[in-house]
């Protein structure tokens, strides 16, 4: 057994429950980054398991912990496209450049559900504010980002995505190179005991993101699920074979 486990994960309030009590555990290092910074580290093998965007999973053919990870049944409130225009005369729509998961579900309900073909840009949510861009029609954000009041009327991509399918997204996944019963064990201890602490989360994160303890509590309990059932994984296989069939994951099919 690894005497050491590196671990990667997104910082978002939504990862909390997953990683709970691993950054005081001397079993593990656990380091925090957007998933453009953390992904390619999990490339390089920095990582023996990272909490990283489904669509990075699936084209970097890795096996995942099968039953944790980050979903939702349909409404997010963090994972949003805000509209400058009616949806109709979107022509140009900014990519949050920290979340390929997020940037291929929403192409995919723009192309395959609304029936449009706009142009993408990139933007992030930290910099330049895009509603003062004139070539952006709409822009996507993720996390903890959407918590923010942008004053736009929006898309909730996960609602949208349930509407379109009739299934649950999964956004994020632990990610490993190869399968270590151990340190899987470890990752479902950490969820199951999070999961009992959602109060605490709550009360210690709602600032951070400029929610109440309330509507913190709420978020973590009722819009992001934390169990891979059969109808995530199905809701996955779905979302692989949409992205292939556009065009936007063009890595081999993994191994299951």
């Amino acid at each position: 057994m690894t005497s050491l486990w590196r671990l990667g994960s997104v910082p978002y309030l939504n990862a909390k429950p997953l990683l709970w009590g691993l950054d005081r555990d001397p079993a593990f290092r656990l380091t925090l980054r957007p998933p453009a910074a953390l992904v390619p580290l999990m490339e390089k093998g920095r990582f023996d398991a990272a909490l990283i965007p489904s669509i990075e999973t699936l084209r970097l053919g890795l096996a995942y912990v099968p039953d944790i990870g980050i979903a939702s049944g349909g409404r997010t409130d963090s994972v949003l496209l805000h509209l400058k225009t009616p949806l109709k005369r979107v022509r140009t729509v900014a990519l949050d450049r920290n979340s390929r998961t997020t940037n291929t579900l929403a192409r995919i309900l723009l192309e395959r559900r609304y029936g449009l073909r706009p142009r993408y840009l990139a933007h992030d949510p930290g910099g330049p504010d895009f509603r003062k861009n004139r070539r952006i029609d709409a822009a996507v954000t993720i996390g903890d980002a959407s918590f923010k009041d942008w004053g736009l009327p929006s898309i909730d991509l996960g609602a949208s995505w349930h509407d379109f399918t009739g299934g649950p997204f999964v956004f994020a996944v632990w990610a490993m190179r190869g399968r270590d019963a151990a340190l899987e064990r470890r990752l479902r201890a950490a969820a199951n005991e999070g999961l009992k602490r959602l109060d605490e989360i709550a009360k210690a994160e709602h600032a951070r993101v400029d929610l109440t303890p309330a509507e913190c509590r709420i978020y973590l309990s009722e819009r992001i699920s934390y169990k891979l059932g059969p109808a995530e994984r199905a809701g996955l296989l779905l979302f692989e074979r949409h992205a292939r069939d556009l065009g936007l994951l063009d890595s081999p099919k993994r191994r299951r």
